[in-house]
């Protein structure tokens, strides 16, 4: 007698919390659903798309003052109170294809093939060519204002 009453209780206060818990999605839900319609966050969206939209425009004018300069030989140019100047990175290894490289040049750790950067950035400087392997560097627009 006494397990049944136990296992009425338990199963009572488990489909009670259940409950609980189905109301409080709901409500939760609910909630989320009026805040994603109030005119805060439309406005929020609005500026953070604004912002996105600015970013991407820079980033487009950036890519063709580059391209000018680039064109033009020119470095840097400074006029009135803005100093614009080309900025390149160093040259870093980029791995288009590792089914390319022969097996001397990877490493194995713990069962694992790696690529061997160290052996490849070696026979670049000894000019060997190695296919699905190229050298590359970044080119950005730097804009100083005084």
């Amino acid at each position: 007698m006494t397990t049944l009453t136990t296992t009425s209780w338990l199963i009572a206060e488990l489909w009670s919390i259940q409950s609980q818990k189905l109301t409080y999605r709901a409500l939760i839900a609910k909630l989320e659903l009026e805040l994603s319609e109030s005119e805060i966050v439309k406005r929020i969206n609005t500026w953070k798309q604004m912002f996105k939209e600015a970013e991407e425009k820079e980033v487009e004018i950036k890519n063709q003052w580059i391209k000018i300069l680039q064109a033009s030989w020119i470095d840097k140019f400074s006029a009135n109170w803005v100093e614009v100047k080309l900025k390149t990175s160093i040259w870093r290894l980029v791995i288009e294809n590792e089914d390319n490289l022969s097996d001397y040049i990877k490493k194995v750790v713990k069962t694992t093939k790696t690529i061997d950067k160290k052996a490849i950035k070696e026979d670049l400087k000894q000019w060997l060519i190695i296919e699905g392997v190229k050298i590359e560097q970044d080119v950005t627009l730097e804009i100083s204002y005084s």
